[in-house]
């Protein structure tokens, strides 16, 4: 039963760090394509002219 406990945790911890970088490299793959579909960006937006 404990090795069940574990393997869970250690399952957890490994999508975790493959969620991370992935979850990162899609909200800057959709940041930098919005220019593209004629969007302005959030940092765009917050920046006065």
């Amino acid at each position: 039963m404990n090795t069940n406990k574990s393997s869970t945790v250690k399952l957890c911890l490994a999508w975790f760090v493959v969620a991370v970088p992935l979850s990162w490299g899609v909200f800057k793959s959709v940041q930098k394509s919005m220019p593209l579909f004629g969007m302005k960006s959030a940092a765009a937006v917050a920046q006065p002219k």
